[in-house]
């Protein structure tokens, strides 16, 4: 049995991409319906001209109907634009009054009160609040505590995580999916959907950083002990490589994209000093032209490692010294360029992979499922909204709502 299907929309700055999947009882998604479009009138993930994006939501959202065979009525939105901030917020209660010399034993409404207080963030009013995620409890002195239930002290503290996003590039997505037409359920950060599809609970403990490279920014969210502990986005992704490419060589976009996707790589190599490479005419009146491997490759190098150093220093200045014991796991289309594995684990000093998302079917290759990872998680997370009002204990739907926390 599984619950009913769910479309997830990408409005991606390459690509725009459809999916339409159910998530299973035993926990395995299934995929019924894929469409893509290429991406127009769309820049590092906001919207450049609205004429053109929403013709080619359309095409997307036609693709996988034709696909899945049935009309898609609703869509959650998967945002990014290079706007996702993490920021922290402690919440304080006292669970007996001050006067009084004795314990008391917290209880749910105790867990409720805390975390609601946390929640109250003010953000500016060009933000808007994708994600609320719990992390710590903490039962006076006694520090990371996941379940502080039935415990006794005087007082509770608990550590929230906010996701905000830009309000006007979230709304603007929005209006996009409403003049498709079609209904827009939620909107969800890309990077946390990604990870929901390709990290387990182990390494969620042991701490583990999920990088998620499109076309025009990168997402990125960092696990430990099973808590999300930073996250964000980064103006920078795959287009950019391209576009230093054609600028440094002085070719042509789409020669630039065919010659990083065919013979770049992330990292330099002084064997390839004499190492030359043809790049082909083309019909729109370039010449053929020799460039040479490294020149190539160093031009790759300089902008990959920027990415990296970027999202490095992000996570040092939020939460510096958090171990990696899962390493790193980097999805999304600018995953696949080659070296970029090896950059990475130069960078953070950790095991660097490709992350594939667990427990799918209807996905016809690997590659497929990297591309589709903040999709796939994106089902997940829906489910877990769809099933939370079936939870009888009010502090465990707590945890579910905090979606990213300490145990989803």
């Amino acid at each position: 049995m599984s619950l009913e299907a769910t479309a997830v929309l990408e409005i991606g700055t390459s690509t725009i991409r459809v999916l339409v999947g159910e998530l299973r009882d035993d926990g395995v998604v299934t995929v019924v319906g894929i469409g893509e479009a290429e991406s127009k009138g769309i820049r590092k993930g906001e919207i450049v001209d609205r004429d053109d994006a929403i013709d080619c939501v359309r095409a997307a959202l036609k693709a996988a109907e034709e696909n899945w065979r049935k009309t898609i009525q609703s869509v959650i939105l998967i945002t990014s634009g290079g706007q996702a901030e993490a920021k922290k917020s402690t919440g304080v209660h006292r669970v007996v009054d001050p006067g009084d010399n004795r314990l008391a034993e917290i209880s749910e409404a105790d867990v409720a009160e805390v975390v609601e207080t946390a929640r109250k963030v003010l953000l500016p009013e060009n933000r808007i609040r994708l994600h609320t995620l719990q992390q710590f409890f903490q039962v006076d002195d006694s520090l990371n505590v996941t379940n502080p239930v039935g415990m006794a002290c005087e007082e509770l503290r608990v550590d929230v995580l906010t996701i905000h996003g830009k309000r006007s590039a979230v709304d603007n997505l929005r209006k996009i999916v409403d003049d498709a037409p079609i209904a827009c359920e939620d909107a969800v950060f890309s990077g946390l959907c990604a990870a929901r599809a390709v990290v387990s609970d182990e390494q969620k403990k042991a701490g583990v950083l999920v990088i998620d490279i499109g076309a025009g920014t990168t997402d990125f969210v960092l696990y430990y002990d099973g808590f999300v502990m930073a996250a964000g986005s980064i103006g920078v992704g795959g287009e950019h490589v391209t576009n230093d490419i054609s600028s440094g060589l002085q070719i042509p976009m789409a020669q630039a994209e065919l010659l990083k996707q065919e013979k770049g790589s992330a990292i330099t190599n002084l064997m390839e000093r004499d190492h030359n490479i043809s790049v082909p005419a083309s019909s729109q009146g370039f010449g053929a032209k020799i460039v040479r491997a490294i020149t190539l490759n160093t031009i790759i190098n300089a902008r990959m490692d920027e990415l990296f150093g970027l999202i490095k220093e992000s996570i040092d200045r939020s939460c510096p010294n958090v171990p990696l014991g899962a390493g790193v796991l980097l999805t999304g289309g600018g995953s696949f360029l080659s070296g970029t594995r090896d950059l990475g684990q130069k960078v953070f000093n950790a095991p660097c992979s490709q992350g594939k998302p667990f427990d799918v079917q209807g996905l016809s290759t690997a590659k497929e499922g990297s591309l589709y990872a903040c999709h796939i998680g994106a089902i997940r997370y829906a489910s877990d909204m769809k099933t939370v009002e079936y939870k009888p204990s009010l502090g465990r739907r707590l945890l579910k709502v905090l979606w990213g926390g300490g145990r989803d």
